[in-house]
């Protein structure tokens, strides 16, 4: 990969804190005095990629489904399989 963009916005939502657990909003975008981006959040000030996009992150059962190299949006042969419509 030679190029990533990455678009934020005020008013997106990130998942800050150790874990990447704590959804925080996004108040402002500021550069630091290294010329690095910064993002303002409820939550405090952050470095731009020390954090999670929500809006890049897969849910869990997506993740699931594409190892198990199915569709997670598709009801096939599970759906006969136990009777589900």
């Amino acid at each position: 990969m030679k190029e990533f963009k990455l678009n934020i916005k005020v008013g997106d939502e990130v998942e800050v804190g150790r874990f990447r657990n704590v959804i925080a909003k996004v108040k402002a975008i500021e550069i630091d005095k290294h010329g690095q981006p910064v993002i303002i959040t409820n939550k405090g000030a952050k470095k731009l990629l020390s954090c999670r996009l929500v809006k890049l992150h897969k849910t869990s059962k997506q993740t699931l489904m594409e190892k198990k190299g199915r569709n997670p949006y598709q009801i096939g042969s599970d759906a006969r399989k136990w009777n589900l419509k």
